[in-house]
């Protein structure tokens, strides 16, 4: 495994740890659809592992990884070449750490800075609803954004392994199931803490002091929250930044990819088959999306392979498994060094998953 290989791994099981967060937040908030006593019983199951010393290492260490890979991702890319999907990856991932930002250091350090401070789900609940409702929209956000950013790589990863045709029939509906359902709880779990505001004159007073708690905090969480968006802001626009460099860096060197089909691609040094071809909008499968997993975008070289970077040992582990010829290379790894090369694309451009779990199907198809 290459050292690019190996970080997109532990990307991805710093992503999983996330998402296992976030599906226990939410399957609590499902709870709400029965009352906030059934919320607040299963807290301490779904929830308090997360808050023990280990579980909260565990999560920022995950969390920090996964932003810190997810913009090393950036600036190592080679061009803006993306598809649809993952442009839209791309802006929730981005998006995700300042919508979670407040809700995060609100819940932490309200209980560092104010002893006493009780982080129930009425008491949250009260501030989205009453006393601060603009918060409750951030939240329906907030669970649109990350659920979103989570299933889209949750599903990419699943949909190449052969597993997925026992377990997608049951992931899918899930993964639309989960967040609608949390959404339909946190709307009910609210109506309950409006009546019982109304109500309970106790209560209320109960909420409104442990809201006196954070409010005479709320300058020095502020100016926490600035720092460290600032921050957040200053490494998005430097792998940006990086990226832009690498892009102007060899602007004025040109290739030329001759593909079947008589189809041409032209462009910059240095950037992979795959690239070119999306670049200059020649249909190219590509599952996975140029990660070098799925082996759909392989390519036949005809001619010029002396002209492409050499295979690394992920991509012949790739290609071995697809049942690909000593003649194939992974158009998404195949970088182009130099002009002059010809390749024929061994899949049609609308190869889909399946090809991807099953090569030898679509081979004898193509063939």
């Amino acid at each position: 495994m290459n050292a690019g290989m190996a970080l997109r791994s532990v990307r991805l099981v710093c992503g999983l740890v996330l998402m296992a967060f976030v599906a226990g937040h939410l399957c609590n908030l499902i709870l709400g659809l029965h009352s906030l006593a059934a919320m607040e019983a299963a807290r301490p199951w779904l929830m308090g592992p997360w808050r023990s010393g280990p579980g909260m290492i565990l999560l920022a260490g995950a969390a920090l990884v996964h932003i810190a890979l997810g913009l090393y991702a950036i600036a190592a890319r080679r061009s803006l070449a993306m598809t649809r999907t993952d442009v839209v990856q791309l802006l929730l991932g981005l998006a995700t750490p300042p919508l979670l930002l407040n809700h995060a250091v609100v819940m932490h350090m309200a209980g560092e800075v104010s002893p006493g401070f009780d982080s129930t789900f009425g008491q949250m609940l009260a501030v989205y609803w009453s006393f601060s409702p603009h918060y409750a929209f951030q939240q329906v956000c907030v669970v649109v954004v990350v659920w979103m950013h989570a299933a889209v790589g949750l599903y990419s990863w699943l949909v190449l392994k052969p597993v997925w045709r026992r377990v997608g029939g049951l992931v899918l509906p899930l993964l639309f199931a989960i967040p609608i359902l949390a959404l339909l709880g946190f709307a009910e779990a609210g109506r309950e803490v409006l009546e019982r505001l109304q109500s309970d004159a106790a209560w209320q007073r109960h909420i409104i002091d442990n809201l006196n708690k954070v409010v005479a905090v709320t300058k020095p969480l502020e100016a926490m929250q600035a720092r460290i968006l600032v921050g957040y802001g200053a490494l998005v626009l430097a792998a940006f930044g990086v990226l832009g460099w690498r892009m102007l860096r060899d602007r004025l060197a040109r290739v030329e990819v001759a593909y079947d089909e008589g189809l041409r691609a032209r462009g910059r040094p240095g950037l992979s088959v795959l690239e070119l071809s999306r670049l200059n909008d020649v249909p190219h499968a590509s599952v996975c999306s140029g990660r070098g997993r799925c082996g759909t975008c392989r390519v036949r070289v005809v001619a010029g392979a002396d002209r492409l970077s050499p295979a690394t040992d992920a991509e012949r582990a790739t290609l071995q498994r697809a049942g690909a010829g000593g003649d194939e290379r992974l158009g998404c790894q195949a970088r182009v060094l130099g002009s002059g090369v010809e390749v024929a694309r061994v899949l049609p451009p609308y190869a889909d998953a399946s090809a991807a779990r099953a090569p030898a199907e679509w081979a004898e198809d193509a063939a």
